[in-house]
């Protein structure tokens, strides 16, 4: 039987960097900054949801992680612009190499599957968008089991959708702590190393493949157990 193969989305198979070309549109040089302390609180506010039992759309945490990151670089932003920045994560489009590395793993009869915090409706929009939706067979979202990665039981959500043991799933994800979290409960792994520089987490687990393009990824994953 093939391995099932899922897909992080945002940051993995979606180029965010739009979403920064917005914030300078809207906050001029101090884009950067709050950009960066955006993501980390959207991060930060479902990891503390996760952990409190206290599910939300992963919307509201993005929003409310804008929110604070403009009052801690001391910037003023109006609903219309906040309305305008979130848009941005409705308008990205795939990196370069993803079309190719989901087509190549297709040809050889791959399930792939997109698994995301994202709302399932959400992420659907943006795979059509990226034109990228038919490579997949379901959208697995966390919205189903009201929690967040890296949650176990929303690894546990993702293996139950794929309909074959742990041990058969691959979760690639360019973020360490969803790779952690694969690992944790059972997943195969590979990271999509996408920036060069990242380190990943010091935890004594290593990812069991690290890739640089999403093109070496059928020659670097096993077709089947």
């Amino acid at each position: 039987m093939n391995n099932a193969v899922a897909f992080d989305i945002y940051g993995t198979l979606i180029d965010t960097q739009a979403v920064l070309a917005r914030l300078t549109e809207l906050l001029g040089d101090k884009a950067p900054a709050v950009s960066r302390s955006w993501r980390q609180k959207q991060l930060e506010y479902s990891f503390r949801r996760g952990l409190m039992r206290d599910y939300c759309d992963f919307s509201v945490c993005t929003r409310q992680a804008l929110v604070f990151a403009c009052r801690e670089h001391s910037v003023a932003i109006g609903e219309e612009a906040i309305e305008l920045a979130m848009q941005a994560y409705a308008d990205l489009d795939a990196f370069p190499d993803v079309l190719a590395g989901l087509q190549a793993l297709r040809s050889r009869g791959t399930r792939l599957y997109a698994f995301s915090n994202g709302s399932r409706e959400a992420v659907e929009r943006l795979l059509k968008r990226a034109a990228i939706r038919d490579c997949f067979e379901a959208v697995v979202s966390v919205e189903e089991v009201h929690s967040f990665k890296p949650d176990p039981q929303v690894y546990a959500h993702l293996v139950r959708s794929c309909d074959v043991p742990a041990a058969q799933v691959y979760l690639v994800s360019a973020n360490p702590f969803d790779i952690l979290g694969a690992a944790h409960a059972g997943l195969r792994t590979a990271w999509l190393r996408r920036d060069p520089g990242t380190p990943f987490d010091p935890w004594g687990v290593e990812p069991e493949i690290t890739l640089e393009s999403l093109r070496d990824i059928a020659r670097r994953l096993p077709a089947g157990d």
